[in-house]
């Protein structure tokens, strides 16, 4: 007995152990992505693309000193359709990397994340003048490495019955301040501490100690029955209810159906600022390339709050949810509801031409984007069974990232950030069309919770009835 109580108490710090490692590598490598914007005045240094800057003037101020004007937004364009790109490889593979997850098991896909990740930051550190190209390997690679990470990730929440929606939560928060990093990775290279190589060296490196964490912390395939099926008295019963709970009765489930309608549209907020941000805050500061550095670290460091932000989101799902359903879809109710109005007032700030709107955008971004993708993330995660959810998440990014694709068309539309308001309203059509989601959601809340009421009165009338019955 005291053997047994021991082993259990190592088997929950190990748990608890995996849950901390799990949030550092997914801190560190599966939300990078999201940062890259922070390079866009790191590599101009290393000459990146400079041939598509077009020289405007020369003007000689003595024998040895010639200044060049130059216009250099074809370079940064060039930038943007990078991180355009990493952004749409973030979502679109999804559902083959979550079928595949299902199928190998974690262990696997993290295997394969891995991989990924050492071609992504190797290409990031061979980057320079004549291969230019290597920048769009690291972003498209990044974002498959990071995905596959986040993927796995999520496996590790079935370590946690009664706090799913916490967990995944938190681990949707370290994935989100990922983004950091980059933002680092600026200051350190400006101040000539670190060269852009090294530090993608570095990076890299991280790869043997998640091999080690991988083979650890996770499983080579899932168990594909329930708890539930392995408690049934009979075979039968077993096979009937492991064939209703096939993937693709969740798969048509309303719910998922409009929460991927859902992330799908307004993941379109949060993946465009990214890519508009520098252009934007540049021409709002007048080119000073100083004073937009300084926003831009301010915009990308921010994301480390969402560590903290995340958390309340997974509170708020799990608050009461052993009620019953009636509880759960008001939770879901109040996530989705707080990250529709976000979205709709982050598209109205960003159509404002001021830099006290641009600093009032990085709060709402903040909160939008936490919301929307831990709250999305965390829904699946909740209500779904684990066997599925590589699947069902998979789907989910799949269609978000053939969406978020248009962001890139979307550039083009902002390609003068003072016209960048047509591409946002375009956004916020979108964002007020998924107000019908939000309405689905509270008139499912009110019906669950009327059926909820009838179903007690039916209950208690039976209980009068056999009191009755007993007592005669």
């Amino acid at each position: 007995m005291v053997k047994s109580t021991s082993e259990s108490n190592a088997g929950s710090r190990l748990k608890i152990v995996g849950l901390i490692w799990t949030l550092l590598e997914c801190n560190l490598v599966a939300g990078n992505i999201f940062g890259f914007a922070s390079l866009f005045s790191v590599l101009p240094r290393y000459k990146i693309y400079e041939s598509r800057c077009k020289i405007l003037s020369e003007k000689a101020i003595s024998d040895v000193t010639t200044t060049i004007t130059s216009d250099c937004r074809g370079q940064i364009d060039e930038y943007q359709l990078a991180f355009a790109l990493g952004i749409g490889f973030f979502n679109l593979p999804a559902v083959v990397i979550g079928i595949f997850g299902d199928f190998f098991g974690p262990r696997s896909l993290r295997m394969v994340g891995i991989a990924l990740h050492l071609i992504s930051w190797l290409s990031l550190g061979f980057l320079q003048p004549g291969y230019d190209w290597l920048i769009l390997l690291h972003t498209v690679f990044s974002a498959l490495a990071g995905m596959c990470i986040l993927l796995s990730s999520f496996s590790i929440a079935s370590n946690f019955p009664k706090t799913r929606g916490l967990v995944t939560s938190l681990i949707s928060g370290a994935q989100n301040s990922g983004s950091i990093w980059f933002a680092i990775f600026q200051v350190l290279i400006e101040k000539d501490w670190i060269s852009l190589s090294t530090l993608s060296f570095i990076w890299a490196s991280f790869a043997l100690p998640m091999l080690c964490s991988a083979m650890l912390f996770f499983d080579w395939h899932f168990k594909c029955t329930e708890t539930s099926n392995k408690t049934k008295s009979t075979t039968h019963e077993v096979e009937i209810n492991q064939k209703e709970d096939s993937l693709a009765r969740h798969l048509t489930n309303p719910l998922f159906v409009v929460v991927t309608l859902f992330i799908s549209c307004l993941l379109l907020t949060v993946s465009f600022l990214p890519v508009v941000w520098f252009p934007w805050i540049m021409h709002l500061t007048g080119n000073n390339i100083k004073l937009s550095n300084r926003y831009t670290f301010i915009f990308n460091m921010s994301a480390v709050l969402s560590i903290f932000i995340a958390p309340i989101c997974g509170f708020i799902l799990d608050f009461k949810a052993n009620r019953g359903k009636s509880q759960q879809i008001l939770n879901i109710s109040i996530v989705q509801t707080i990250t529709w109005v976000a979205a709709i007032i982050l598209c109205i700030i960003c159509m404002l031409q001021s830099v006290t709107a641009a600093l009032t955008a990085i709060a709402i971004f903040l909160v939008s984007r936490t919301m929307l993708v831990t709250g999305c993330q965390a829904v699946i995660c909740t209500t779904f069974p684990p066997q599925y959810i590589g699947t069902l998440l998979g789907l989910m990014w799949t269609t978000a990232g053939i969406v978020s694709f248009v962001t890139y068309g979307l550039t083009r539309l902002a390609t003068n950030p003072t016209y960048a308001w047509r591409a946002w309203l375009v956004i916020l059509c979108l964002c007020v069309l998924m107000g019908g989601h939000i309405i689905q959601l509270w008139r499912l809340y009110f019906q669950s919770k009327k059926q909820t009421k009838t179903e007690l009165k039916i209950n208690e009338e039976e209980l009068k009835t056999l009191k009755s019955s007993i007592d005669n």
